[in-house]
């Protein structure tokens, strides 16, 4: 058995390019203790493995153009992981 020390979101250490990754909820605004401010947090799933993924702008901005507006439509979406520059970027899948 290989463990899974990746954490609890989806970031570039806990993904490799090309992975699938899979918009499991609608996501909700948490306020995150550690940055000290608000974050969109979405449940996803990547590699049989549930993580949390807090889109950035820019990529937030790919998952309205891809799959609308409103996160509720976005359930069951997809996008690829893409490591650019020792970061993630993300490609949605249409």
């Amino acid at each position: 058995m290989i463990p899974d020390f990746s954490g609890e979101f989806l970031n570039y250490d806990a993904s490799s390019d090309g992975d699938v990754v899979t918009i499991l909820d609608e996501g909700k605004v948490e306020y995150n203790e550690t940055l000290k401010k608000e974050m969109f947090n979405i449940g996803v799933e990547v590699n049989k493995s549930k993580k949390i993924y807090s889109p950035n702008n820019k990529a937030g901005r790919a998952l309205q153009d891809a799959f609308c507006m409103d996160s509720k439509d976005w359930v069951g979406k997809q996008f690829t992981v893409l490591h650019i520059d020792k970061k993630m970027h993300i490609k949605p899948i249409k």
